[in-house]
């Protein structure tokens, strides 16, 4: 499904179907507009002309890219399908916010999906680019252990075909990256450090000691790409209350990734290396009140190689989605830094690569 899609007829129909809308509720109108920068879906707000009683007055609805190559991409690294079954078996079941979903239908192939969500605006998503306060990171991080600490080490997803994928997923980034970290040093040349470069190349040349360690670390719900663009801040015009959106990346993996990835993806050099111990002890301390009992040591060295995440992240994504001038910016960016945060916790040294 597309936004040209999206219609009050349609809307009105799939929430009666499903029980959403009370039998004498008739949606009757709807604008839409595009909001959001998403680089593999499309999102879209909803604003509805509505007789009668409903539990809201506008929607998101979030459909597939209208790109033939980010709709590829979604499809190929079930994007799309992550997302849609995470609405539908695992958000119900999380302390962390997220947006209620009213509706969610994917096809066969996993191509075509849509999502009607919450509209939680006037609540707005971060901007990477422009960097998060240390409160918001800090909220972060506490809605991070609420979704990591209900499954923390659970086999209640082992052998899911959507969740627990890194056995095909892991295996085909160790099998691409040579070629995409190739193709992002041939685009940005010039950009990198002779440094950052170095890094990389030696970081790409024993990374499958990196995913080595991944598999021996205890999994749970990994959201994948947890950073200010796909959090929702202001949410009730609370300045400090958030929401965690963009569950298109979500697999079974180690949670303490998540965390280092928001971290260096959220703050400038040094405003994270005079804060990073003390939120990394929030972070934790969170999860121990969660009745999570994995030894400290142990997190924090999931915490120390995910500083690489953002790498891997970075230089996928610039290959795999179109490129436009904010993606540039924004994957240049979450390379760059994720190479000075991964110095900074001798990320190599702690996965094995020499």
């Amino acid at each position: 499904m597309h936004a040209s899609d999206v219609n009050a007829e349609w809307i009105d129909k799939v929430l009666h179907q499903n029980g959403t809308l009370p039998s004498d509720t008739r949606i009757t109108g709807a604008k839409v507009r595009p909001i959001g920068t998403g680089q593999v879906a499309d999102s879209v707000r909803v604003e509805l002309d509505i007789e009668g009683d409903a539990p809201f007055s506008s929607l998101v609805a979030k459909v597939s890219s209208d790109n033939d190559q980010s709709r590829a991409a979604g499809r190929t690294e079930l994007n799309y399908q992550r997302e849609v079954r995470f609405y539908e078996q695992v958000a119900p079941r999380l302390s962390a916010r997220v947006p209620h979903c009213y509706y969610s239908e994917i096809c066969s192939n996993g191509t075509e999906f849509v999502l009607l969500l919450e509209d939680l605006s006037p609540a707005t998503a971060g901007n990477q680019l422009d960097g998060t306060s240390i409160e918001d990171v800090e909220e972060a991080l506490i809605q991070a252990a609420g979704f990591h600490a209900p499954f923390w080490d659970s086999d209640e997803f082992s052998g899911s075909d959507w969740l627990d994928i890194s056995s095909s997923y892991w295996p085909r980034f160790e099998q691409m990256m040579p070629q995409w970290w190739g193709g992002f040093r041939d685009r940005y040349e010039g950009r990198l450090t002779d440094d950052h470069a170095a890094f990389g190349d030696r970081f790409v040349g024993g990374i499958s000691k990196y995913y080595e360690l991944m598999r021996s670390l205890p999994a749970t719900i990994q959201h994948g790409d947890f950073r200010p663009d796909n959090i929702l801040f202001g949410v009730g015009g609370d300045a400090r209350s958030l929401a965690v959106v963009d569950w298109q990346t979500v697999l079974l993996a180690p949670g303490p990734v998540d965390a280092a990835y928001c971290v260096g993806g959220s703050l400038p050099v040094e405003t994270r290396r005079a804060h990073e111990e003390r939120l990394l002890s929030l972070y934790i301390d969170e999860l121990r009140r969660l009745g999570v009992t994995t030894e400290r040591a142990l997190i924090e060295q999931g915490y120390a190689a995910g500083t690489l995440h953002n790498f891997i992240i970075g230089v996928a994504a610039a290959m795999l989605v179109v490129r436009t001038d904010r993606g540039d910016a924004l994957f240049q960016s979450m390379v760059t830094n994720a190479v000075t945060h991964a110095q900074d916790k001798r990320a190599l040294e702690q996965v094995g690569i020499a």
